[in-house]
C-alpha cells in the first residue's frame, strides 16, 4: 500500500495533519556486541553468502573487519575494502563485479556513509543486471545515519555528487514537506536534545562507550526511516556539493552550512522558521515570542555548539579555493541560477570564507 507523497499536497507544518510512510528498513539491532550476531541476522534473511563492503581505514587500522569476518565463519565469501570518501563510482562498479563473482546473496556494509551508500548502489546495479534484489545489512561506525534511507550517494569519474549527518538531519526534517509530525519530527526534536548534550560529553571523554551508544541512538532518531525522494534540505544540498568536490566529510560540511542556512530561513521563510523555532526549549534556550528571532537563536545555538566542539568554520580552513562560490552554488541547486535561493546560497558561501564583501554574482 502506498500513500500519496506528492510535494504539492505536502506541507511544512504537519503538526495536525499528515501521513507517515515507512522506508524499507526491516529491523534494527543495537547495543554493544551486536556486530557478532551478523551470522544469525543473515540466516534470518535466508542468506548464506555474505560479501563485506568497507573502507581502508577500518580494514587496515582496526580489528573490526577481521573480527566480523571471523564471526561470519563459512558464510563470509569476500571483502571489498576500497571504498573511499564520497563513494567513487569506479570502486562501486568493482565491488559489484566481485560480489557477483562470489555469488553473494547478502551485502554487509561496515563504516560510515560512503560504504553504506556504496552497498545500496551495488545492490541496485546487481538488480539492474539480474532483476534480483539482494538484501543489505548496515553496520554503521559513524553518525552519518545513511542506513536509515533508501537513497544512495556516490561520485562519478569527475568527482561530482550524483545522488544521496545527525543534527543537520534532525533540524532540516522539521521543515521537510514530506516529514510527518509522528514519528519523524517528534523523534527529531528528542534527538536534538540528546545531540546537544552528548556531543560535548563524547568530546571530553571519547572512550565512554555508553555515551557513544547513546549518540548512535540519537543519530538514528534524527533521521528515523521514512520514505521520501530528493534531498533532505538546503544545508545538505550545499554540503553535498562541498564534500564531493573538495573532499570534506559530510559531518564537517554540516558544521559549516547548518547555522547560516537556519539564519537564512529565519529571515526569508516564515513557515519554516516557525518549525525551526520549536527547537529552542529542546536545547534550553528561552523563547523571545517571535518565531523569526527564535529561529535565529537556534542558528546561534548551533554555531556555538560547533565552536564548542572545536570544528573549523571557514572554507579557507578546509583549503577551498577563493572565488568558488558560484560553482558550488550551481552544483548544490537543481535549477542553478534559476533557483529562488541561488543568490542567498552564493552569499552564504561567500560568508564562509570569513570575508565581509558579498558582491559576488
Amino acid at each position: 500500500m502506498s500513500f500519496s507523497s506528492n510535494k504539492k499536497e505536502a506541507q511544512v507544518d504537519s503538526s495536525l495533519a499528515g501521513a507517515y510512510q515507512a522506508a524499507p528498513v526491516k529491523s534494527m539491532i543495537y547495543g554493544r556486541g551486536t556486530g557478532k550476531t551478523l551470522a544469525n541476522v543473515i540466516s534470518t534473511l535466508g542468506a548464506s553468502r555474505a560479501f563485506i563492503i568497507t573502507g581502508q581505514s577500518l580494514s587496515t587500522r582496526t580489528p573490526v573487519i577481521k573480527e566480523i569476518e571471523k564471526s561470519l565463519g563459512n558464510s563470509h565469501v569476500g571483502t571489498f575494502n576500497k571504498i573511499a570518501q564520497h563513494a567513487p563510482i569506479l570502486a562501486i562498479r568493482e565491488a559489484k563485479n566481485l560480489a557477483r563473482e562470489t555469488r553473494a546473496d547478502v551485502l554487509i556494509s561496515i563504516g560510515g556513509g560512503s560504504p553504506i551508500d556504496s552497498a545500496k548502489a551495488v545492490a541496485y546495479q546487481i538488480f539492474v543486471e539480474t532483476r534480483i534484489w539482494i538484501p543489505t545489512v548496515a553496520v554503521p561506525t559513524t553518525l552519518s545515519v545513511a542506513e536509515t534511507t533508501q537513497n544512495a550517494g556516490f561520485t562519478n569519474e569527475e568527482g561530482k555528487k550524483v545522488a544521496i549527518r545527525a543534527l543537520d538531519h534532525a533540524i532540516e526534517l522539521l521543515y521537510h514537506p514530506l516529514a510527518s509530525e509522528i514519528p519523524t519530527k517528534r523523534l527529531a526534536l528528542t534527538a536534538i536534545t540528546d545531540l546537544f548534550a552528548l556531543l560535548p560529553l563524547s568530546l571530553s571523554n571519547p572512550t565512554d562507550a555508553d555515551v557513544r551508544q547513546k549518540l548512535f541512538l540519537a543519530a538514528y532518531a534524527s533521521l528515523f526511516p521514512f520514505s521520501f525522494t530528493g534531498g533532505v534540505g538546503l544545508s545538505h544540498s550545499i554540503g553535498h556539493a562541498l564534500g564531493a568536490t573538495y573532499s570534506i566529510p559530510h559531518g564537517i560540511t554540516s558544521c559549516l552550512t547548518l547555522a547560516p542556512v537556519i539564519e537564512l530561513k529565519a529571515r526569508t521563510r516564515p513557515e519554516e522558521a516557525r518549525q525551526i523555532a520549536r527547537v529552542l526549549p529542546y536545547i534550553g534556550i528561552e523563547s523571545t515570542g517571535d518565531m523569526g528571532k527564535d529561529a535565529e537563536r537556534v542558528s546561534l545555538g548551533v554555531a556555538r555548539l560547533v565552536e564548542r566542539l572545536g570544528h573549523k568554520s571557514t572554507l579557507s580552513q578546509y583549503n577551498v579555493p577563493a572565488g568558488e562560490e558560484v560553482s558550488i552554488a550551481m552544483n548544490a541547486l537543481v535549477k542553478g541560477r534559476e533557483h529562488p535561493d541561488y543568490q542567498n546560497v552564493v552569499d552564504i558561501l561567500h560568508s564562509l570564507y570569513g570575508t565581509e564583501d558579498k558582491s559576488v554574482m
